[in-house]
């Protein structure tokens, strides 16, 4: 599975949480009220950005499971701050892309990840669906990329660049050929298919000039994505890039990430 640095998370917490759909956390807290002692599996979870979000709305006695494959990024987990009730938080060093699902947890009711989806290929998906079927879990999945790439003031690179993209997200991040745009639509079937009930919702991030070092960052990493897939001369890329880094340092850049949230629990 690939890295994340921590700073990178670090600079796109605030958005994530920002950009969450309100409606599907809502449903979620809803759910939350029918159950008891909640334990809860995060896979994916870095340093923790998902939980310190989640444990405080969800409330009452909670036990989650950490899983990560960076161990400097687990180090960095603080307990989450405004847990009511008894808390219990555990971190599992493990590459998700690996058999995660064969680990001796004997009941979970909740499974979650953030910006992870994107990254997995077929199988990987169809191992999570199989394995949330098993706990009879709900499933609460967020920040999955859509494919969709929209910056103002556009610029005629920006078709082209999406689309070698989107193209890039199906390479081998880990787990085999990822299914990137493709994830949170093609879970939500698998798990209508073992019997869920399944909401997608859209949780764009809506970047304005206030957000100029994450512009920055995807900027960077979307020419660099480029570069690894496309064998023609790139001065057409350079160029890009330069208009839209001129755009960024004026404050005249905005964009618009689109990503798919995912809640899923079993009909009763």
């Amino acid at each position: 599975m690939g890295r994340f640095s921590a700073d990178w998370l670090a600079l796109r917490e605030p958005v994530d949480a920002a950009s969450r759909n309100q409606e599907l956390t809502a449903r979620l807290c809803d759910w939350r009220r029918g159950q008891g002692h909640l334990s809860v599996l995060d896979l994916g979870s870095g340093a923790g950005a998902n939980g310190r979000f989640l444990a405080p709305l969800l409330g009452g006695g909670q036990h989650w499971r950490l899983i990560d494959h960076d161990p400097g990024l687990l180090a960095r987990i603080a307990p989450f701050p405004d847990c009511p009730g008894p808390f219990q938080l555990e971190t599992i060093c493990l590459d998700l892309a690996g058999s995660w699902e064969r680990l001796d947890i004997p009941q979970v009711q909740l499974v979650t990840a953030s910006a992870l989806l994107d990254l997995i290929s077929t199988d990987g998906l169809a191992r999570l669906a199989r394995r949330c079927q098993t706990w009879q879990a709900a499933v609460f999945i967020v920040l999955s990329y859509d494919g969709t790439i929209h910056w103002e003031p556009a610029l005629a690179g920006d078709d082209r660049v999406c689309k070698l993209i989107n193209r890039h997200q199906h390479t081998d991040k880990g787990f085999g050929p990822a299914l990137g745009p493709d994830a949170a639509p093609m879970l939500a079937a698998m798990l209508e298919e073992r019997g869920y009930q399944v909401e997608l919702q859209p949780s764009p991030w809506q970047l304005g000039p206030e957000h100029a070092s994450l512009q920055y960052a995807l900027l960077s990493g979307w020419a660099a994505a480029v570069r690894e897939i496309t064998p023609e001369p790139a001065d057409w890329l350079r160029i890009w890039a330069k208009q839209r880094e001129h755009l960024i340092e004026q404050g005249d850049s905005r964009l618009v990430v689109g990503h798919w949230d995912l809640f899923a629990t079993v009909n009763s």
